[in-house]
């Protein structure tokens, strides 16, 4: 389930690659009254997105945010292409023959991809790999394709002014602080022409719904 504040009527639905795991801390906070840090209980770890899975808009119980304000963040496609490549690929070598040997050698796909070859190959990649898929699928399969679903919108660097909106709907003001940051940071100037295109083309519904929002 995603992050649903009964006694204050608000909503958030969450993207990867989008500040997702910055912003469930800080409503963890805002709902508890206590900031979260990861614990294990019987031999399993409870990470922050085991408490607020980021899931399918159609898997999303769209009837309990009735009367809720609804908040999502939303990101420049390719720019959030990018930042899943350096974080998920490069830091957390989710691509790597000790990660996903097995799984791109049946798929026929490099490991530890670079830029261009992932670029090209995102579908099977995507195909091959929950991980990517998870964080690389298209904004819409998140948010749904309907931008008026929401009461707020807003672009990735504005999250600031999100934290500001959520203290003066509930009374709470929680810590939000900039977390998942392993991985260079890797400009759009980095891909071809033709590759830039081919992720244009990737998002196009992204671009479409949600890109006057970015």
């Amino acid at each position: 389930m995603t992050v649903i504040l009964e006694d204050h009527k608000l909503s958030y639905i969450p993207v990867p690659k989008v500040a997702c795991t910055s912003l469930k801390v800080m409503f963890f906070e805002v709902e508890n009254g206590f900031g979260f840090k990861p614990f294990r209980t019987s031999g399993k770890m409870w990470w922050i997105h085991r408490f607020y899975p980021s899931i399918p808009f159609t898997d999303q119980n769209i009837a309990r945010m009735e009367g809720h304000r609804r908040m999502a963040v939303v990101r420049d496609p390719v720019k959030r292409l990018l930042s899943c490549y350096s974080n998920r690929v490069l830091h957390h070598k989710e691509l790597s023959r000790d990660a996903a040997g097995a799984a791109l050698e049946a798929a026929d796909l490099p490991c530890s991809p670079d830029l261009s070859t992932f670029v090209r190959r995102l579908p099977e990649y995507c195909a091959a790999v929950e991980s990517i898929w998870h964080h690389a699928m298209p904004m819409v399969e998140y948010l749904g394709r309907d931008p008026q679903f929401y009461t707020h919108l807003y672009p990735i660097k504005d999250t600031g002014e999100m934290q500001a909106e959520v203290a003066r709907l509930t009374g709470v003001s929680a810590q939000l602080d900039r977390l998942q940051k392993g991985g260079p940071k890797i400009s759009t100037d980095k891909l071809s022409a033709t590759d830039l295109a081919l992720l244009k083309d990737f998002y196009d519904e992204d671009y479409a719904l949600y890109g006057r929002y970015c």
